[in-house]
């Protein structure tokens, strides 16, 4: 992993403990070093889309961070948000964005009941060196019947760690819709995105829950 807080060095994360130690480095200065510096896009886009989708509340905020969705959701909405890192949480608490802070390690089950939320949103989990599809039943199964849930996966990762597999098993299995996928810029200005990723796109996932 790279010694300076990039995102090179978040995508070369292997293990809990070096997602750990990367965002303990990076959690006071992210919003302004990546959000904003680079006009990371998927936060207000991954926002917005659950608002038009019908998202309702209390939603959970999957890999949370800083809280950079949280900021774009609407007046009186109820947010949790969930994360690894107790830096991170600890800069979205000074927010006060969100009802709940929950520290957790999404390869681990969650201690949350089920159904308990009528939405979920995620954006920059789903990728390679942070989480995988194997994560999705135990989103799911917290989630109530008609939740809207809306995700970004990177594209390079949809098939090689098999996201489009646990779709089509948990579709079968009748506990979600088909998703949808649109693809969109990661960057809303390309000649401010981090150095080799000025031309990166995204996959946003919309689904709900059965």
């Amino acid at each position: 992993m790279a010694d300076e807080p990039n995102l090179d060095a978040a995508y070369a994360v292997q293990t809990p403990e070096d997602n750990l130690k990367l965002y303990e480095k990076w959690a006071e200065t992210y919003d302004a070093d990546f959000v904003q510096a680079t006009t990371y896009r998927f936060p207000k886009l991954v926002t917005q889309s659950y608002v038009d989708a019908g998202g309702r509340s209390p939603c959970l905020d999957v890999g949370c961070g800083t809280g950079a969705l949280g900021e774009h959701f609407p007046e009186g909405a109820v947010v949790d948000g969930l994360d690894l890192s107790p830096e991170m949480l600890a800069v979205a608490h000074r927010k006060k964005l969100y009802r709940n802070l929950i520290e957790a390690d999404l390869k681990e089950p969650l201690d949350l009941g089920d159904e308990t939320y009528s939405g979920l949103v995620s954006s920059g989990t789903f990728t390679h060196g942070h989480v995988g599809p194997e994560a999705l039943p135990e989103l799911v199964r917290v989630l109530a019947p008609g939740a809207v849930a809306i995700i970004t996966v990177r594209p390079e990762v949809w098939v090689d760690l098999g996201f489009d597999q646990t779709f089509e098993a948990l579709q079968a299995n009748g506990y979600v819709s088909a998703p949808e996928i649109s693809e969109e810029r990661v960057y809303a200005d390309s000649t401010r995105a981090p150095e080799g990723h000025d031309e990166d796109v995204g996959l946003i996932v919309t689904f709900r829950r059965l």
